[in-house]
């Protein structure tokens, strides 16, 4: 955010909190890519179950849909406190919770039927 943006600047320690919370979801989708990566290409020399690639690119995809919605988040999140108005709703714990679920259920599911 620059000076010349609408509002006042708020406290350094909500702004670097906010960021904070910003590369905590970015991690997080960088977990999730690195589970689905190898899941989804095969990793050398094992031989993986055909689930796991769906499982795979299901981790990829859920991660492809975090980042930048966490970027979205921040700014907005940024510009509330700039305006001094209630932050907005952040919508990522329930896509995760309701993502990382469904990829739960799918392995529980996959790893019985197949098992």
């Amino acid at each position: 955010m620059s000076d010349d943006e609408p509002g006042h600047e708020p406290d350094y320690r909500f702004s670097l909190a906010n960021e904070r919370t910003l590369l905590a979801w970015v991690r997080t989708s960088f977990g999730l890519a690195a589970l689905g990566i190898p899941l989804a290409g095969g990793i050398h020399g094992v031989e993986l179950p055909a689930w796991h690639r769906e499982i795979g690119l299901g981790a990829i995809a859920l991660s492809v849909l975090i980042a930048p919605i966490a970027y979205v988040r921040w700014r907005r999140a940024q510009e509330a406190m700039r305006l001094g108005v209630c932050l907005p709703r952040d919508p990522l714990p329930a896509l995760l919770t309701a993502g990382v679920a469904i990829l739960f259920a799918l392995t529980l599911v996959s790893g019985i039927v197949t098992g």
